[in-house]
């Protein structure tokens, strides 16, 4: 068993023990790490303590608990490791914004933290800090139908096999193509990543840099589009590293566990996703938050 496998064996321990007992000495045992080193070993490769680590998890269960009306809270205060519903009820308002009554309504977007899982890097990649992308929190948007309106370019193994989208942003902000779009009413005041028509045989598909603008509106010269259909949307916020990368390789994964963890599942028959960045994001920071669109359904 290498080193990413222990930690993943360590993750399962963790994630197999939040209602009950967990016994550091035998988590530090599965990662083969002396005990007093495991804690600052776990920290430096998530970025968060342990007791954080174990925290989070537990107070984002309940909240799914919580959602589907399952058990009381007083009940669901003890099974998660607080000792009254006071303790209980301070620790979810302080991570979530709302309180564990709150949390029984449809409606309410939780704080969603995911389970960490470790996977080798690319050694030829250098990381910075060893930080890991996380799912911050995950909202559900009902889409109306729209027009998908950007420059276009053809990504993947096949006819691009070095990564033609970062040179398509830096031409898009270069030559300020998105000001005629910007004039347009956005559905969502976002620049957009659309990415869809897969193809299996090149291991190619397109990608769309633009704005999603109401169904109907006019194409620039220069611009292609995409007509989409209305449906619902995981929206999903991922926190992570930009100079690694991190946040670009898992925002997909992150937010379909985000999708399934609510009880939704992705719907591929929509045939795209899409990376959405706010207009002030700074990809000269080391790190930020992007989103990531997902279509979806109920499970």
């Amino acid at each position: 068993m290498n080193a990413f496998e222990r930690m993943n064996a360590v993750i399962d321990y963790l994630e197999a023990n939040l209602t009950g007992e967990i016994d550091y000495a035998k988590a530090a045992r599965i990662a083969c790490c002396p005990k007093d080193q495991f804690s600052r070993l776990f920290s430096y490769l998530t970025d968060i303590t342990l007791s954080e680590y174990i925290r989070r998890r537990r107070l984002t269960l309940s909240a799914f608990e919580l959602q589907q009306g399952e058990g009381a809270i007083l009940d669901l205060a003890f099974k998660y490791g607080y000792d009254s519903h006071a303790a209980f009820s301070r620790a979810f308002k302080e991570f979530h914004g709302f309180s564990p009554s709150q949390a029984r309504s449809k409606s309410a977007v939780f704080t969603l933290f995911q389970k960490v899982t470790f996977q080798a890097q690319n050694p030829g990649k250098e990381r910075s800090g060893c930080k890991v992308a996380m799912l911050g929190k995950i909202e559900f948007l009902d889409l109306p139908a729209v027009r998908m309106i950007g420059r276009k370019v053809i990504n993947g193994a096949g006819e691009n096999p070095d990564n033609p989208v970062p040179a398509l942003w830096a031409k898009c902000f270069e030559e300020q193509a998105f000001e005629t779009l910007e004039r347009c009413s956005p559905v969502v005041d976002y620049y957009v990543g659309w990415m869809g028509e897969y193809d299996p045989e090149t291991n190619t598909f397109t990608y769309l840099a633009g704005m999603l603008l109401p169904a109907g509106s006019e194409a620039p010269e220069g611009f292609d589009y995409r007509d989409l259909a209305p449906c619902l949307v995981g929206d999903g916020y991922i926190n992570g590293s930009f100079a690694n990368g991190e946040v670009f390789c898992h925002a997909h994964e992150l937010t379909v566990g985000g999708i399934i963890e609510n009880g939704y599942e992705p719907d591929y028959s929509k045939g795209w996703s899409a990376e959405v960045y706010p207009k002030d994001l700074s990809f000269e920071a080391e790190e930020g938050t992007i989103h990531y669109f997902c279509p979806c359904q109920k499970a």
